[in-house]
């Protein structure tokens, strides 16, 4: 991936917009407090952070840098920077931590991009479910269980599913049966620091789209299909066959719409079906401002399973070189909507 970045990454054009004057500030935070070589070698953030600054610095954006805790003593300047973890408090909600820094920051009268509005979306399920209800996004029915409280009189029927709202992929999500199974993920997740946990009505679907929206543009989507008998996660590290050709046109106007009102400027819905029938309304299981996308499989790997294309990291057909392709190209629509 870091070989791939390298290439992407127009060097000359990053050096001459880099400015320490200047008013824009790229804030790397390389998921403080973990070190550099994880920043480096463990994630996807520096690649993020590196295809972000080159979209800057294609629209001749003048910035300079700061990293980790010197965000702190940022004020009155536009604060650009890529939404993962930040969490100096070492707390189990590490959404919390970052949302804590974000809002003094605004106080300070910086200008976050994104806001802080926007990245609360990300990694804090109990906040998103509360927006969907006060907007009117129909999503499976879910209520909130609070550590050291009853359970909720109105919990789904059993089997349902049960999550933890400061998790991404298919971690921190549970199917639980019956009262043993939801008292043990219970007593391991407040065990973990947790303090809220949601319950979710579990759809009756073997599919989901994941629809990634730029402002009003669906610029990138694919359907994750479960190919089994029974229900397990969509997420492709399950198995899911992946199709990148097939879009229900008729919701595309909805969805569009319902992203719309939750005012974010990029965001990738996950998206589903009753009975995986496209003609009734769609369920809107998840939005978050921060993802990762799955790129187009080069043509090669049409006919295998995707997973295949995701461990070739090499070569013409790599995913690697694929996935920095498609994030460069939605990086480059976002920046686009920033207002310098």
């Amino acid at each position: 991936m870091l070989w791939y970045l390298a290439r992407a990454i127009q060097w000359m054009k990053v050096r001459r917009a880099h400015d320490r004057e200047a008013d824009v500030v790229v804030w790397i935070h390389h998921r403080y407090p973990a070190g550099w070589l994880r920043y480096l070698f463990r994630e996807d953030t520096v690649v993020k952070d590196g295809l972000l600054v080159t979209a800057m610095a294609e629209r001749g954006i003048r910035f300079r840098f700061v990293t980790g805790t010197a965000i702190d003593d940022l004020r009155d300047v536009t604060v650009v920077y890529s939404i993962h973890t930040y969490n100096p408090d070492r707390i189990a909600n590490y959404s919390a931590s970052l949302m804590k820094t974000l809002r003094a920051a605004e106080r300070r009268g910086c200008t976050l991009l994104p806001s802080a509005d926007e990245a609360e979306f990300w990694e804090n399920k109990v906040f998103m479910h509360r927006r969907f209800d006060e907007l009117g996004v129909r999503c499976p029915r879910t209520v909130v269980i609070r550590r050291g409280e009853e359970l909720p009189a109105d919990l789904p029927a059993f089997p349902f599913l049960v999550k933890e709202p400061h998790s991404a992929g298919s971690a921190g999500l549970h199917k639980v049966g019956d009262a043993s199974e939801l008292a043990a993920v219970r007593r391991q997740a407040e065990s973990e620091g947790e303090e809220e946990l949601l319950a979710q009505e579990l759809v009756d679907m073997r599919r989901d789209l994941r629809a990634t929206l730029v402002a009003d543009e669906v610029v990138h989507h694919y359907f994750r299909i479960n190919t089994d008998d029974h229900w397990h996660p969509t997420s492709t590290m399950h198995g899911s066959v992946v199709d990148f050709d097939t879009f229900p046109e008729q919701w595309r106007g909805h969805i569009v719409d319902t992203f719309g009102r939750l005012g974010l400027r990029t965001g990738a819905f996950d998206i589903c079906w009753e009975g995986d029938d496209l003609a009734t309304e769609p369920y809107y299981l998840e939005v978050s401002s921060a993802y990762t996308p799955n790129p187009r499989p080069a043509p090669s790997y049409r006919d295998r399973p995707y997973y295949h294309f995701k461990v070739n990291y090499w070569g013409r057909d790599s995913y690697m070189k694929a996935w920095v392709a498609t994030f460069f190209d939605i990086h480059r629509k976002v920046v686009a909507t920033f207002d310098f």
